[in-house]
């Protein structure tokens, strides 16, 4: 059953039960233990306390976990994964050592067999709640053999460390900065494109002046680069 841990970290299951005609309440800091039920359109987790709804980033279906509340609504409130008490049955290692704090991915920490279901009741919900269907079974979604490496375009921010290397990567999954990549799981490139923006300094960050193949293209890259942002500290200014 969940249960209120506090801001101290002892439990006391009724001083966060505060509630005006009987509807639950919370505020920013609690923490909980909830039991993760489903999971929200952008891969998140999904839990309730009394039929209060609670968002939690990281957690998957089946998972028993303590949450912290970041921002509370009045019906529903985003809350931080703080531990894993009992993991789901579905939960499996990440295959990109750069999942957890890379911005790219959101299931990775789930098992593929239950990502293809999880898209799949996704279709039946929408058809069922919003279409009004209630005829209409989806099938089985047609996962791939290898579920990596598929994407064909990525975007990659460049600016600089904090010593002045110029950088690129994404964006890191929480807050602002650039996260320098070592491998991209999820990205497919021809040769061509892989000996240009490999391989990684052992950092983590892709740094351009360690980028090998195609010297006059690689000088062109890091000219129009430093250019485009001088200028752009310039106009700044």
């Amino acid at each position: 059953m969940p249960g209120y841990i506090g801001q101290s970290g002892t439990e006391d299951k009724n001083a966060a039960l505060q509630s005006e005609n009987n509807i639950f309440t919370c505020k920013k800091n609690d923490e909980f233990i909830i039991d993760i039920e489903d999971l929200g359109t952008d891969g998140e987790g999904i839990g309730k306390i009394q039929g209060y709804t609670l968002f939690v980033k990281d957690a998957l279906t089946g998972d028993k976990v303590r949450v912290k509340i970041m921002k509370a609504k009045k019906k529903y409130a985003y809350a931080k994964l703080l531990e894993i008490i009992e993991p789901s049955e579905w939960r499996t290692e990440p295959a990109c050592p750069v999942a957890k704090q890379c911005g790219g991915c959101q299931l990775q920490h789930c098992s593929y067999e239950k990502q293809l279901e999880w898209k799949r009741k996704k279709i039946q919900d929408c058809l069922n709640r919003i279409g009004g269907f209630t005829d209409i079974q989806t099938e089985p979604v047609i996962g791939m053999d290898i579920p990596y490496y598929y994407r064909n375009k990525a975007q990659f921010p460049v600016g600089y460390d904090k010593d002045g290397n110029i950088v690129t990567g994404f964006y890191k999954k929480y807050g602002v900065g650039k996260f320098g990549l070592n491998k991209a799981f999820r990205v497919s490139a021809s040769k061509d494109a892989r000996e240009v923006l490999v391989p990684i300094t052992s950092t983590g960050n892709m740094v351009l002046d360690d980028i090998i193949g195609y010297e006059a293209q690689k000088k062109k890259l890091v000219e129009n680069t430093e250019a485009f942002l001088s200028g752009k500290a310039a106009n700044n200014v």
